[in-house]
């Protein structure tokens, strides 16, 4: 089809999913940007009451003069706090006066950053990926006087991040994994030497990797921390390959799960209530559910999304609920307990086709990005 019919078709789906907001969202919070923003980052639970919680934000802005991440404070109001009959009321041009931008940090070089991280104890710290072969590190508490980066993250090769999204941090004793193009992954320990994470002014100077770990023949496009340990991680690729390390045995893989698809992995995700299950996302819109003590065949196969899927995450405490997002524009929530027992993989998920149903495992299926 034409452009214009693409144009349209996409208009008409939209302005369906707004018409329907208000069966589907207990609250809704659109927030119209300046520039595009290719990454966001949720961060702590600043305050809440009975009516509202106020939880941080980090975001990037791609095209602003200068490229700035945005430190941002978001108040979502409580269930059933919202009237449904204005939900669909929002205005998609102007700001929602429930975000409110609290600093504007100047990238290094004016680089795009293509990946935001936090850590889930130090909240004081913020990490940025960008094309620099550096990443770069803030201090969070000195932001109201210092907008330069208190650290910085050095080791991969020159253009090796342009473009790559691959970046994790451990939920104990501040590490830090970051992938890139040559399918290097690389480890910091920003608790090493001097470096007390106790004390945030402690923080300073250029770390170089503990360890690079070697076994994608391409791009490695996400790696993500076991959430109870520090020294294991997986990662995926665009060589089809998921690996699992641990630093403790060297630089090499210590579990090479072979390709059960012939399409790019872009990304996985680690459940952190019960780490034998994963989530993966492929090029084809697939996404697959595994367990690591059975690699040889994925659980399971789900296909709603028509593109691309570039994110998966689990809800956190639960080993039923996971979201997916892709290039289709489309955020899916499924429930890997409804649907087809412990084999979801029919032939028209094999042979890549769509099926005319609705998979039983969506919940929900958000379409307002356009």
């Amino acid at each position: 089809p034409s452009s214009g019919s693409s144009t349209v078709g996409m208009s008409t789906a939209y302005n369906q999913w707004k018409k329907h907001t208000p069966l589907l969202y207990d609250t809704l919070i659109t927030h119209n940007l300046s520039y595009p923003s290719p990454c966001l980052r949720w961060g702590h639970v600043v305050s809440e009451d009975s009516t509202a919680t106020i939880q941080r934000i980090f975001y990037s802005e791609r095209g602003a003069s200068p490229n700035t991440i945005v430190v941002a404070n978001v108040k979502i109001p409580k269930p059933k706090m919202t009237d449904p009959t204005k939900i669909d009321k929002f205005e998609e041009n102007t700001p929602s006066p429930s975000v409110a931008s609290l600093h504007k940090i100047e990238t290094p070089l004016q680089t795009e950053v293509n990946k935001i991280y936090t850590f889930e104890k130090e909240r004081w710290i913020l990490i940025a990926k960008s094309d620099l072969s550096k990443l770069h590190v803030w201090n969070l508490q000195q932001l109201a006087h210092d907008h330069k980066p208190c650290a910085t993250l050095a080791g991969h090769k020159a253009e090796a991040c342009e473009s790559n999204f691959a970046l994790d941090t451990s939920s104990e004793r501040g590490r830090v994994i970051s992938g890139d193009r040559g399918g290097s992954v690389l480890l910091w320990d920003l608790a090493a030497g001097s470096n007390s994470l106790a004390v945030p002014g402690s923080l300073s100077g250029d770390f170089q990797p503990l360890r690079r770990f070697e076994g994608h023949s391409k791009t490695v496009e996400d790696v993500r921390f076991n959430p109870t340990s520090h020294t294991e991680f997986c990662s995926v690729g665009d060589d089809g390959l998921l690996l699992f390390w641990d630093e403790r045995s060297g630089g090499t893989p210590v579990t090479k799960v072979l390709p059960w698809c012939q399409v790019d992995l872009h990304c996985v995700d680690w459940n952190a209530a019960d780490n034998n299950l994963l989530v993966t996302g492929t090029a084809d819109g697939s996404t697959y559910i595994l367990d690591r003590r059975q690699v040889g065949q994925p659980l399971r196969c789900l296909r709603g999304h028509r593109e691309a899927v570039f994110r998966v995450g689990w809800r956190p405490g639960s080993t039923r609920h996971f979201a997916s997002a892709g290039e289709d524009a489309h955020l899916i929530i499924w429930d890997i307990t409804r649907g087809g027992g412990d084999d979801n993989m029919s032939n028209d998920q094999r042979d890549g086709s769509e099926s005319a149903e609705v998979p039983p495992e969506i919940i929900l299926d958000h379409a307002g990005h356009r």
